[in-house]
Formats: structure tokens, sequence, C-alpha cells
């Protein structure tokens, strides 16, 4: 005749667990991570900017109205940028055999440059940030219009201006002025990049009691009744009665009515949400083939 395994009984283990003569297991270590979301924001030259960098330093941009105005330190600048401003289009006194012009840059807001505002010419000139000193001028008093770079001299009106603001010096040079006082940073486009990084966070007591639950498989840890299709009737057990300490060492998965039997922990028989959850084990033990002596 085979006996029972009493190993399997219910009122025996919970017996044998209150005498202290079982010893519940230290539950499986769990850890508790989430996904942490950076935002990385990394800038770069706008393309736009960059072209008329380029263009100021290699070529000549036309001056249209609003885009160039002299400063309020009488200095011109082209959208933010110092720049110098001549004339291309010029009708005399250019000599291509020397290379050089009787015309003036100007690097000012001086008299030569308003009384061109005041007719309407400033469409006339172009804007340049190249530093060597020559430029590209057209003499428009030949037939054929005549292309070539030639050397011109700084507006004494401008000189007059900037030695008034101490940042004259002789001989004068175009690639020490822009050095000096071409302060402008260029505009920048910004990209957002979002990058995950996985760390450790204190959880709150629903993520501990489902974690524990789950590395514990959903069972009892005294009566050993499967829970895993009804996990809301196993608890998570603090032995000192602190839902604040959640220690490992203080932890212990069982099921409701385990619990019930615990140190005072008697109060839970007396709630019917309690007793109905408990008839539920009873039932899943008899399914699982856990013994009871009733």
């Amino acid at each position: 005749m085979k006996l029972p395994d009493y190993q399997k009984c219910t009122e025996i283990n919970q017996l044998l667990v209150a005498m202290g003569v079982s010893k519940i297991p230290l539950l499986p270590k769990v850890s508790f991570t989430h996904e942490r979301i950076e935002k990385i924001i990394h800038t770069y030259p706008d393309p736009a900017e960059i072209k008329i960098d380029d263009d100021l330093k290699s070529i000549a941009i036309p001056a249209r109205k609003f885009e160039f105005a002299g400063t309020a330190e009488g200095l011109l600048e082209y959208k933010g940028r110092k720049v110098c401003a001549y004339i291309r289009d010029q009708k005399a006194k250019v000599n291509f055999y020397n290379n050089t012009s009787d015309y003036r840059f100007h690097l000012c807001n001086c008299g030569t440059m308003q009384s061109m505002r005041d007719i309407g010419r400033e469409h006339r000139f172009l804007t340049t940030q190249r530093s060597d000193g020559l430029f590209e001028v057209h003499d428009l008093t030949t037939y054929s219009v005549k292309k070539g770079v030639v050397k011109m001299q700084l507006c004494q009106n401008c000189i007059q201006i900037l030695k008034q603001k101490g940042i004259y010096k002789s001989p004068f040079s175009l690639k020490e002025y822009f050095k000096k006082n071409n302060t402008f940073i260029p505009k920048t486009i910004k990209r957002v990049e979002e990058v995950r990084k996985t760390q450790t966070y204190s959880p709150n007591q629903k993520e501990i009691s489902l974690k524990y639950r789950k590395a514990n498989n959903f069972v009892c840890q005294i009566c050993n009744v499967d829970c895993s299709n009804t996990p809301g009737i196993l608890h998570l057990h603090h032995k000192d009665g602190n839902p604040a300490n959640n220690e490992r060492f203080n932890l212990q998965v069982l099921c409701v009515d385990c619990h019930s039997k615990q140190p005072r922990h008697s109060h839970m028989l007396r709630n019917s949400q309690f007793k109905n959850q408990i008839n539920t084990i009873t039932k899943l033990r008899i399914e699982q083939g856990i013994l009871s002596v009733a």
C-alpha cells in the first residue's frame, strides 16, 4: 500500500514553517533596470552659411538693398560679417597693364557710402572678404568690356574713421583687419539624437512584487501551489512587517492562504476578497495534487 506523501501536505508544511523546523529558501536575486533615453544635440555648420563665407572669400556678392548695411560702429557688414565694398563696373582710371585702379574700396559707413545710398546707387557695390587687396573689375570704357584683377586703395574717409576708432595700422592689411574685427559666428543646424542607456533604478512596490513572484515562477514558497495562471492570489510577504524593507532576505513569495497564517496577518481572514482567493487556492491545490488534512 502506497502511503501519502505528507511533504505535499499544506497544513504540515505551514506548521513546520511556523515552528521554525522548515526554512523558506531565499528568493532568487533579481535586478531592476530600465532604459534611460538621453537627448544629445549635435550642431554642424549650416550649408547656406558656409556658401556665404566661401563666396565672400573667393568672389564678390552684390550688395542688394537691405542686405548691406553699416553697423552702429560705422563698419560695413553683409549678413553679420565684416566686409569691404567696392564698385566692380568702372568707367575710368583702370589700368590693367599695371593692375591698378583709382577707384577706392570701403570698410566704413563713410560719407561716400552714405551719399551713394542717398542717390540710390548702393546697388553698384559688391561685398567681399577677399583679403589680398586685389579686386575683380570690369572696364566699361572700351567697346567690349574688359575684365581683370587690380589693386585698389582704401578710401581716405574710411581711413579717418578707422584711425578714430584706433583700428587703423600702417601699412594697412585687409587680412589683419578681417582677422581682428570679423567676430561673426556662423549659424549652425542642430540634430537631436536619442541614445538609450540601461541603468539601475528604485522601482515601486508593484514592480518589486511582480519581479520576485516571477523569479519564483509564481509558486508559493510554503505550499508550492502554482499560481502562474492567477498571479494576483500570490503575494510578496515582508517578514518584518515593514513594506519599505525590500531587501531580499526580508521577502517571501506566498499564496494568500499561507500569507494569512503569518504572524500578525490573521486580519486577512476577515477580508471577503481574501476569503474568495483562499477558496481559489484550495481548488488549485486539489488540481495540482497538493494534500490537505481537511
